[in-house]
């Protein structure tokens, strides 16, 4: 989906930088901290919807369910994939926990990346990494439905879903799974073909690591995955930790 017309809805220069210690360590060449700028506003815009659930969900139909130009679309997505500008949207997960999702946007390998701020953690914790050299899953069905249910309106219940639906994987979804992605949906502006696009957002979840099972340690969620960092060969309490910013009690705005 080319770039075309639409209007303007850039991150530009104005918006704050996002401080993530420790994020940009180890990139060659040296990538600038004032790259991140914070796009946590777009949550607010409806645009911003299907173009996040096209280009990052992996649904085909998503930009056909919302009542918006497509030209907006092409020019959000254009946004997103700025060289220049990482597009980082925060979402609060209560306790002091904060989950972002940050597009990596070098010029010949872009992604994006998951983080979790943990209070107890001076640096952001790389839970799950889109394209490239994928890590994942971040998180269980199970917990997502949990952030997501946290305090705050429908909306806010929604925002927390679908932006960290993509990072999930789980090999036992519940039967009601698709209701409750059409329902976020919806809550959201799309008024066409829910089902259809939450079936799509399901199984796309799964295309980097594919069917995942999770156990327990010491009442800890542990993902099997080979590719998770949420495996036995993390501490104990490194896991506790992450594990508490899925426990769903949101503060505060977003």
């Amino acid at each position: 989906m080319p770039p075309t017309s639409g209007k303007n809805l850039a991150v530009d220069r104005w918006q704050p930088v996002v401080n993530l210690p420790g994020y940009l360590d180890g990139y060659q060449p040296p990538v600038d901290a004032s790259v991140l700028v914070d796009a946590t506003a777009w949550l607010d815009d409806p645009v911003f919807w299907p173009a996040l659930l096209w280009s990052v969900g992996g649904s085909p139909t998503a930009v056909e369910g919302f009542d918006v130009d497509p030209a907006d679309v092409d020019a959000m997505l254009s946004e997103m994939d700025r060289p220049d500008r990482w597009p980082v949207v925060s979402l609060h997960l209560g306790d002091g926990h904060q989950a972002h999702l940050v597009w990596r946007n070098f010029p010949d390998e872009s992604g994006q990346d998951y983080l979790v701020t943990l209070p107890d953690v001076d640096e952001p914790v790389l839970v799950a990494a889109l394209e490239g050299n994928f890590r994942g899953p971040a998180l269980s069905w199970r917990e997502l439905a949990t952030v997501a249910a946290g305090a705050g309106s429908a909306p806010d219940s929604a925002r927390r879903l679908l932006v960290l639906l993509p990072a999930i994987g789980d090999a036992h979804l519940p039967a009601q799974a698709t209701e409750v992605v059409a329902t976020a949906l919806a809550a959201l502006g799309c008024h066409h073909r829910q089902a259809e696009i939450a079936d799509e957002l399901l199984a796309a979840s799964e295309r980097f690591w594919g069917v995942t099972e999770w156990g327990d340690w010491d009442g800890v969620p542990v993902c099997l995955g080979s590719h998770s960092d949420r495996g036995f060969g993390r501490p104990l309490a490194e896991l506790r930790s992450i594990a508490q910013a899925f426990q769903g009690r949101p503060a505060g705005p977003r």
